[in-house]
């Protein structure tokens, strides 16, 4: 991040402070319209787009500057964005926000003007076509559509955005396209939105639980969770909430091949972020976290998750110069059976099935090493292992000493009442067959030793 940008939003989370506190006083709806005021980006100040007309210098730096403002802390934007709700029909420019659903069928490029990327801090802009389940067709534009939609050509995904109505009557026209690509489509859209990002649910076991896959572009592997990740965690963390019991794990199968999942050098993660996975190992940590802030609980639908290191059994491996045959996986589930033990120091066989966010960089635990070249410190050192979020675990447990030797003392027990039994049984056998008892002698003289 430049030193400009990072200015920049030192002064966006400064300027949106009184918003914060006038939102969670007067209702998420209000707080919106305060701080579209407080950001100058209220419909009085945006006039220019609803203006007919054709696409000028003038409306493009306006979309600039209300793409530049719009984005909020996520304890604003959050709430926000739960609350925002299908646009008027007919469609109306407002001052708030509207989530529009349906098909992406085409991205294209707006150009900018050198002065107009100075103003946006990047060369181009992205006006994506979305037509609605009734039949009603926005332009979005975003910052930038996901990677993985191919600009200047015809597509068809799953799209939903939560954006700002800008205008009925006019919408910048992208290009020009490049000389063996579509054109931009002709027919005009019935509103223009802006939005900080289109949001994509593939089907996908992970899709189908609506985690909007356009999170996971800010995700950043070999890192601890830093801020880029907390929008996918916490989205992800709701959609394995969302999933009935059993759906994550049929969904998984079996035990996965962990080999090419901790392997930095195949980059699995790359093309398989957002993946069911099946891992079954030992977990030698659960603890609790709670979810301080209430607008992360209502996200989540929950106050809190476990974090659990589960070893998983691998061929040896070499790791920060130790030799090992196990290997820890990071999970994060939204619950845990009953009775099941928690702590810093346990040791329980579970199997976990989740979806893998990304690959998790967490510190070691400073040891002292003695080697056969002298006693050595290991410090700072880190490792990189896979993180998984799930719903819960399939725990089986072993079976307590406490209960093994209850069971013991009962065997016992009935042995020593059986052998009772039966004496009992041999003397009442005896008197019957000889009458009265004959008198124990009160010694026996053993015969003697005979060569």
């Amino acid at each position: 991040m430049t030193r400009s940008a990072a200015a920049f939003v030192c002064l966006a989370i400064l300027a949106c402070l009184p918003a914060v506190r006038e939102g969670r006083a007067a209702g998420d709806a209000d707080g919106f319209v305060k701080f579209l005021a407080e950001r100058e980006i209220d419909r009085e100040r945006r006039r220019v787009l609803e203006e007919p007309g054709p696409w000028d210098d003038a409306r493009q730096k306006e979309v600039i500057r209300v793409l530049k403002r719009l984005a909020a802390p996520a304890a604003l934007e959050v709430p926000w964005r739960m609350g925002a709700t299908a646009p008027a029909s007919p469609a109306a420019v407002e001052d708030r926000l509207v989530r529009v659903a349906g098909r992406a069928t085409f991205v294209g490029v707006q150009r900018l003007t050198e002065e107009q990327a100075v103003l946006a801090d990047r060369p181009a802009l992205d006006v994506v076509r979305i037509v609605t389940a009734d039949g009603g067709t926005v332009d979005a534009v975003v910052p930038a559509a996901p990677q993985a939609w191919s600009r200047w050509r015809p597509i068809d995904e799953p799209a939903f955005l939560v954006g700002l109505p800008l205008s009925t009557v006019t919408a910048p026209v992208p290009g020009p396209p490049p000389a063996d690509a579509a054109a931009w489509p002709g027919d005009a859209a019935t509103l223009l939105v802006a939005a900080t990002g289109i949001g994509f649910e593939p089907p996908t076991p992970l899709g189908r639980l609506g985690m909007d896959y356009g999170l996971f572009e800010s995700v950043v592997d070999n890192a601890k969770l830093v801020p880029g990740d907390t929008a996918a965690f916490y989205a992800m963390l709701a959609a394995a909430g969302r999933a009935a019991p059993g759906v994550i794990e049929a969904a998984a199968g079996g035990p996965a091949d962990i080999l090419p999942i901790i392997d930095p050098a195949q980059e699995w993660f790359a093309s398989h972020r957002g993946d069911p996975v099946t891992i079954t190992g030992v977990a030698r940590r659960a603890v609790r976290i709670a979810i301080d802030e209430d607008w992360r609980r209502r996200q989540v639908g929950a106050d809190h998750y476990w974090e659990l290191y589960v070893f998983v059994n691998t061929p040896l491996l070499a790791v920060n110069d130790r030799r090992q045959d196990d290997y820890p996986i990071v999970c994060v589930v939204r619950e845990l059976p009953a009775g099941f033990p928690t702590g810093d120091s346990i040791g329980e066989r579970v199997t976990v099935s989740g979806f893998a966010l990304k690959r998790y960089l967490y510190p070691l635990p400073d040891l002292d090493i003695a080697s056969s070249q002298g006693d050595r410190k290991t410090r700072g050192q880190k490792m990189a292992t896979p993180l998984l979020i799930g719903r819960t675990l399939a725990w089986t447990p072993e079976p307590s000493l406490a209960g093994a030797t209850s069971t013991l003392s009962w065997i016992f027990t009935g042995l020593a009442a059986a052998v009772g039994l039966a004496l009992v049984y041999g003397l009442w056998s005896m008197n019957r067959q000889g009458g009265r008892r004959t008198d124990l002698p009160e010694r026996i003289d053993l015969p003697e030793d005979r060569r």
